[in-house]
């Protein structure tokens, strides 16, 4: 049995949260960028 993975348990830290919006940032699809701003406000 696996464990469900959650991205914001790993958004502990401004670092982190800078360089998982830049990704994103740099994706073509808007889609990804908002899923993102979710999972940041989410944390």
């Amino acid at each position: 049995m696996f464990a469900t993975f959650d991205i914001t348990d790993y958004l502990d830290n401004e670092e982190v949260i800078t360089e998982y919006l830049s990704a994103a940032a740099e994706e073509p699809n808007p889609d990804v960028f908002i899923a993102v701003l979710g999972d940041i406000a989410k944390a």
